[in-house]
């Protein structure tokens, strides 16, 4: 099976809504409640994402898509630094593979697509090992700053920059 790494465009929202809150579920499961998935729907990321995708994409950033035999199993994003002061003029958004596609490598082709070896900023949550000994790999730390998700039932996450 050949995954192709393309970018994506106002017409996968659809596609790219469902595909995240499949990831979000396999990814924070433990971490979130089923009060949470129930209103985080796929429909209402399509939304987001049909949006976000152009303006992702009119600030000079990209949103990448993996894809497997038609069916998406991954997606990465990055853009300019956000916030006032950015630490870095580069922030990775997002970077998600479905779970069959754990260890694969094709979370690091997403990073290697959406950043390469440039510096960047990106948010991660405290409670997830698993992305943030992958970060790690590729060079970022903590800069010491954390930030509380009240949306996200009160997670942590920290920032790491390379």
């Amino acid at each position: 099976m050949t995954t192709e790494i393309r970018p994506a465009t106002p017409d996968d929202a659809d596609a790219l809504g469902r595909l995240h809150m499949a990831c979000w579920r396999e990814a924070y499961g433990e971490l979130l409640s089923a009060e949470f998935f129930g209103s985080a729907t796929p429909e209402s990321s399509a939304e987001r994402w049909a949006t976000t995708i152009p303006r992702i994409a009119s600030d000079g950033g990209v949103v990448l898509l993996a894809e497997e035999d038609g069916e998406l199993v991954g997606f990465s994003s990055a853009g300019p630094g956000r916030g006032e002061a950015p630490p870095r003029a580069l922030e990775l958004y997002a970077i998600y593979v479905r779970a069959s596609a754990y260890g694969s490598g094709l979370g690091q082709r997403l990073l290697d697509a959406a950043i390469g070896d440039r510096p960047a900023s990106l948010w991660v949550l405290e409670r997830n090992p698993r992305a943030r000994a992958f970060y790690e790999r590729n060079g970022f730390t903590h800069d010491g700053t954390t930030e509380l998700l009240p949306r996200f039932e009160n997670l942590v996450e920290l920032r790491l920059v390379r």
